[in-house]
């Protein structure tokens, strides 16, 4: 008997490319325009890459409806985003006139992943790490100096987190959309203060306040 002929199969793999919205194009072409109008942070500009740009409305506190910018970039993109990351926050807001927050996509891995006896879970995938790391992308160009737990009956548990004083005049305005986008992210609620500043810290504010007047 003869053997029956082998077939061969070809699989075609469809990739469906999604156009990019007007507000991703114009947050593309204002990083471009920043990159050739400042020679010094070219290089680490290049390799920051935008996954995606979305434009969140909140409550205020006082009742109104406010906007920020939500920009989420690749993992990959973070090394270089460190070293200009105060240069495009700054640029964008003057952009759009709105806050900006600017994150990165991480992985969590689950405790119940199956994997091989030999592979442990990176501590930086744990639920623990990557939403610290997310609070720490959130205050950016702030940096935080200390946190504190509260529970109470009417608000449940809400994260109390200290921000740096000299840091006042950059972040004060946005602290609402900072909170937002944390709780949005992680769904944990969370509460920003500036911390008590010391002597010399006192001094350097009003250095900063008679610059400023």
């Amino acid at each position: 008997m003869s053997r029956p002929a082998k077939q061969k199969i070809t699989i075609v793999f469809i990739c469906q490319q999604v156009k990019p919205t007007e507000l991703e194009e114009d947050t593309a072409k204002s990083l471009t325009a920043l990159e050739q109008s400042n020679k010094d942070i070219q290089k680490e500009l290049r390799q920051v890459f935008i996954t995606s740009v979305t434009e969140e409305t909140y409550q205020a506190a006082d009742g109104s409806a406010q906007k920020y910018i939500l920009i989420k970039i690749p993992f990959r993109s973070l090394q270089f985003y460190r070293k200009v990351s105060t240069q495009v926050i700054e640029h964008l807001e003057a952009k759009f006139h709105w806050p900006t927050i600017v994150v990165v996509n991480r992985t969590i891995d689950s405790q119940r992943k199956i994997t091989h006896p030999t592979q442990k879970r990176p501590r930086s995938r744990t639920l623990k790490a990557v939403h610290a790391a997310t609070l720490n992308d959130v205050v950016v160009p702030s940096s935080i100096v200390g946190r504190r737990a509260r529970v109470s009956q009417t608000t449940g548990f809400t994260e109390q987190v200290f921000l740096d004083p000299l840091d006042k005049m950059l972040v004060e305005e946005k602290l609402e959309a900072m909170s937002h986008a944390y709780q949005k992210l992680t769904t944990h609620k969370v509460s920003f203060s500036f911390a008590k500043p010391n002597s010399f810290q006192k001094k350097k504010l009003e250095k900063l306040t008679q610059k400023s007047a």
